[in-house]
């Protein structure tokens, strides 16, 4: 993945194919501690959606009222996870891909729980700036029409609310590339909050729609691999209505949600390890030098 800097400081930017096959061979490297502590994280919400959208499928009871009232507090749960634990995973995450591209050993379990708990709280704080800056930006678009249709004309609002919504989308694809970033700078750089998104900002400078192309191109990829987890839910269907009785559902359920959490809890790394990449490949492509080379230099002048 890495590249010698030319003696003019230049550097040709990685090439698609380059970056994905670091994103999934740092994640080869590190699927342990990456799978723990996306699963710690983040695999609470899925098990518990997961396993009342299955009791309320299920036989006769799919219509029991304490089901789709456990739908709706595993639905918050699931929210919940991602808002608030989500940070925490995505911090130890890029902090491990960080070290998989200066070539440092896979990080132990231990190692990665300790990069979510130090660098944890400034990410969670970073990224509620950023959505609450990319909600804001697309809001803008829509207020035309939200006016016009609140003041009882809804028929006019519409010819507001399409155009505005097809700005708003565009408006938050923009912000979320430009911030798509800031989570390794607080990590590499030490800088949080509105310090983070503002770097995260002057990296994507005129990058903007080869982030954007990696993006889509992970998405496809990940769309791919999501085929997985919903073959083998098929499957386990299958064998509970053969195998199970309708009074042992629930413990049938319960071993679904519990395979189906750990096999959907990796889907959420790729990306966070993509930022990590990017970010070193952006920052030493605009600011002519190679970061692991300097890092090499810093630790042999400290000895």
């Amino acid at each position: 993945m890495t590249q010698k800097s030319p003696s003019n400081g230049g550097l040709r930017p990685w090439r698609f194919t380059e970056i994905l096959d670091g994103v999934f061979r740092a994640l080869r490297t590190n699927l342990r501690s990456v799978w723990m502590v996306c699963g710690t994280f983040i695999g609470l919400g899925t098990f518990f959606l997961y396993f009342s959208m299955f009791q309320l499928d299920s036989g006769p009871s799919g219509t029991d009222p304490a089901n789709e009232m456990l739908l709706v507090i595993s639905g918050l749960v699931y929210i919940l996870c991602y808002m608030f634990l989500g940070p925490f995973a995505g911090a130890s995450v890029t902090g491990v891909t960080q070290g998989f591209v200066r070539g440092e050993a896979a990080l132990s379990l231990r190692q990665a729980f300790q990069l979510a708990i130090r660098f944890g709280g400034q990410t969670l704080a970073t990224v509620w700036i950023k959505w609450i800056l990319i909600l804001g930006a697309m809001i803008v678009p829509l207020t035309p029409g939200l006016l016009v249709g609140l003041a009882g004309w809804w028929q006019v609002a519409l010819v507001f609310l399409l155009p505005g919504g097809l700005v708003s989308l565009g408006f938050g694809i923009f912000f979320y590339v430009r911030f798509f970033l800031a989570v390794p700078v607080i990590l590499e750089e030490n800088i949080a909050y509105w310090g983070a998104l503002k770097r995260s900002w002057q990296l994507t400078r005129w990058s903007f729609w080869r982030i954007f192309g990696l993006l889509i191109l992970l998405v496809l990829i990940l769309y791919v691999f999501n085929m997985l987890p919903s073959l083998v839910q098929v499957l386990l269907l299958l064998s509970v209505e053969t195998f199970f009785s309708p009074g042992w559902f629930w413990f049938a359920n319960l071993v679904q949600a519990l395979l189906m959490a750990i096999l959907t809890a990796l889907l959420t790394a790729p990306a966070w390890m993509m930022a990590a990449l990017v970010y070193f490949e952006r920052r030493t492509k605009k600011e002519g030098m190679d970061l692991i080379e300097e890092t090499d230099r810093l630790e042999g002048s400290a000895l």
